[in-house]
């Protein structure tokens, strides 16, 4: 069968790879559908990721299609029945596992390979990850519940009582899955992006107001003072995954803030913060990594009931011997990968 396979950085190839079999526990399933995503640009670029696993590795991580095969063992699924894959499960066992936050597994089970004809899914998948594709639901809809479970897992972590003032940064996917689920919950949320477009669209999504990024200090006052009791944001979520960006998340809190960082810096970025701004105004800095397994049900509920229209980010339809181009071409744009058809 055809696969890409990463085998260096910048160095994505389409090779032609052994098809799979199931053993126990898990199944094949023939991809109908993957998205690409920033994450895939950032494996490509550095030829490394916590979810990668050793080079060459296949490469893409969002996907729907139809089970092939099912090893012995396996209850609930069976051949013919299309499914919507997570990219991870947890073991369940562990000390973060056992406090509540498997997201955190010292074990966790990881699954690349989506952009391919077909993709064996480990057996901790196939038992906690993998949902039936919910009726009348497209397939690349529904692939895009994983990047959706990033923003829920998130947006979990920030509910509070009453509405906040909100500010995000960044109008790309996540920024705009925040948006809606944030202003949803009913936060009064500005987005700040440089680009036109998304500001548009995050409006769309229930923003209060969408910015362009400010130039420079003056400019970055004028905006904390214009948010709330004119002293900054009660929440600021980063969804760049720059350093520049976490920077000016921290500038824009007010005292007694909370800042999550939700967009990932690459590995080895190094941060400075202002100690004196942090401690005087008591500011919490978090950070938020990944998803859970109820935080994929619930995105793909949400998908699923037409709350969050994902269809508004889908770009062109590409095959796979386009994406190599694609994700070196991507801001993160969700392009449908059709293996069956290229």
């Amino acid at each position: 069968m055809r696969a890409l396979i990463l085998h260096g950085a910048d160095d994505l190839r389409l090779d032609d790879v052994p098809a799979p079999a199931a053993g126990p526990g898990e199944i094949v399933v023939d991809v109908l559908v993957a998205l690409t995503c920033a994450t895939d640009a950032k494996m490509m670029r550095a030829g490394a990721h916590p979810a990668l696993g050793p080079l060459p590795s296949p490469l893409g991580h969002e996907m729907a299609g139809v089970i092939r095969e099912a090893g012995e063992g396996v209850d609930g699924l069976r051949p013919g029945d299309a499914v919507v894959v997570a990219n991870s499960a947890p073991c369940l066992d562990c000390p973060a596992c056992r406090a509540g936050r498997p997201n955190l597994c010292r074990r966790i089970t990881y699954l690349t390979g989506a952009f391919a004809e077909r993709v064996r899914v480990p057996a901790a998948i196939v038992a906690r990850n993998t949902h039936l594709l919910p009726p009348g639901l497209a397939p690349a809809e529904a692939a895009a519940a994983e990047p959706l479970a990033c923003a829920v897992h998130t947006a979990r972590g920030c509910r509070t009582a009453r509405p906040r003032e909100v500010l995000i940064l960044g109008g790309g996917v996540q920024g705009w899955f925040l948006t809606a689920l944030l202003a949803g919950a009913g936060d009064r949320v500005t987005l700040l992006d440089p680009h036109p477009e998304r500001r548009a669209r995050a409006l769309r999504a229930g923003a209060a107001a969408a910015r362009a990024v400010p130039d420079g200090d003056r400019e970055l006052d004028a905006l904390r003072e214009s948010l709330g009791d004119e002293c900054g944001a009660e929440l600021v979520v980063e969804a760049v995954g720059r350093p520049a960006a976490w920077r000016m998340a921290v500038a824009l809190a007010r005292p007694g803030g909370e800042v999550v960082f939700h967009g990932g810096c690459p590995a080895g970025t190094r941060v400075d913060l202002p100690t004196d701004l942090i401690h005087y105004s008591e500011l919490t800095l978090r950070g938020s990594y990944h998803h859970t397994p109820d935080a994929f049900r619930e995105a793909l509920s949400l998908i699923a009931d037409g709350v969050i229209p994902v269809g508004e980010l889908l770009q062109r339809p590409i095959g796979l011997s386009d994406v190599a181009d694609a994700l070196r071409a991507s801001r993160g744009d969700k392009h449908p990968v059709m293996p069956q058809t290229d």
